[in-house]
């Protein structure tokens, strides 16, 4: 395919310049070792210094590789290369650098510009397919995602620190992952050659630095959320002696009793107990009218309310209520603290009641 402009050649021919751009990426030894040979082989006398290596700033031109890696210092490894080579109005320039490989060959025959850039290519060639069918840029679109990506992650980091949930740290999870993701397409988008053989891609100090960052929002996510979940794991926890919360009227002769102690595995069950809380959701400083059924007559009980997901909670709150001579729970006025926290989380609500019946729970959600 003709992609090139005409200029005027030699003898009034007009000679054809093709020029053409590829991904940067890795170039063994062996495939730089046959670029050198076909452009030795085109050009055998070319009036121009051939190679253009630049180190640590510095630019060292010289008329063969060796001598130009000679005086780079004997380097293995470089991101950039540039060969430019010209016989009579034949020439070819190969221009490397981080992330774009661009070639241009002009002048000689008619088959000569298409033809040679067709072997350059062949011999850069990768066995990926999905490579051929990105864009040659792909290493800028990287470095374009990963910005934004960077930002995005500040911003559900800080998100994380001030909402604890499950639903943050989901976020996090996820935008360490597309950071790692675009991460590893920028690097394998980098153009690397290898001046020697058996050599290793290095990572660089930067790269490194990049790779810890990428794991800051999980790290985040879990030292935030960590507590909670090992909190909501181990279930209610029974309060203190003495340790009474607001109740109803139902509940202020019985407040100055001791709470009962924590169920054993062995703790008989029963299944006959429920509860149930009305309106089941509202905001933080709502209040609900707690129910419940089949409890055993006469006895005391402890409501609890404990951070279920995506709610935080400053302390656990507990309200003594007394079940009836039928076993029930008659209707008791609780109120949700207003520094509850946060829309959309859950508050587990648990009725745990003296002897040996089980706690029985039920939710509450914040709006």
């Amino acid at each position: 395919m003709y992609t090139g402009g005409t200029s005027e050649g030699f003898n009034g021919s007009m000679a054809r310049e093709v020029p053409r751009e590829f991904s940067g990426r890795t170039i063994r030894k062996d495939q730089l070792d046959r670029l050198v040979k076909a452009v030795e082989r085109e050009f055998p006398s070319s009036s121009e210094d051939r190679f253009s290596i630049t180190v640590d700033g510095e630019t060292h031109r010289e008329a063969s590789l060796g001598a130009a890696i000679l005086e780079a210092g004997e380097v293995t490894v470089v991101d950039n290369l540039i060969i430019s080579v010209r016989d009579g109005d034949k020439s070819f320039q190969f221009e490397a650098d981080r992330g774009l490989i661009k070639i241009k060959a002009g002048g000689g025959d008619r088959h000569f510009p298409s033809g040679f850039c067709k072997e350059v290519r062949s011999i850069l060639r990768t066995r990926s397919k999905l490579r051929r069918a990105l864009p040659a840029r792909m290493r800028r679109i990287a470095d374009w995602c990963l910005a934004a990506e960077g930002v995005m992650a500040i911003v559900i980091i800080l998100m994380t620190t001030v909402t604890a949930g499950w639903v943050a740290a989901a976020l996090s999870v996820f935008a360490s992952a597309a950071l790692m993701i675009t991460w590893i397409v920028r690097r394998q988008y980098t153009t690397r050659i290898f001046l020697a053989q058996d050599v290793r891609e290095p990572w660089k100090r930067s790269e490194k630095l990049t790779l810890i960052g990428m794991s800051v929002p999980i790290i985040v996510a879990l030292i935030v959320n960590g507590p909670n979940y090992l909190k909501d794991d181990k279930g209610p926890v029974p309060p203190e002696s003495g340790s009474v919360g607001q109740s109803s009227d139902h509940t202020d002769s019985t407040a100055s009793r001791g709470a009962p102690s924590a169920l054993s595995r062995d703790t008989e069950r029963s299944s006959l107990a429920k509860i149930k809380v009305m309106p089941p959701a509202g905001k933080a400083g709502d209040h609900f009218l707690l129910t419940g059924s089949g409890f055993e007559a006469g006895t005391d009980a402890w409501v609890e309310l404990v951070a279920g997901p995506g709610t935080t909670l400053a302390k656990i709150e507990r309200h003594l209520v007394r079940v009836d001579e039928r076993g029930r729970i008659e209707p008791v006025t609780i109120t949700i603290g207003r520094g509850v926290c946060c829309a959309g989380g859950t508050i587990r609500v648990i009725v745990e009641p003296e002897g040996k019946m089980a706690a029985v729970e039920a939710t509450y959600k914040l709006r």
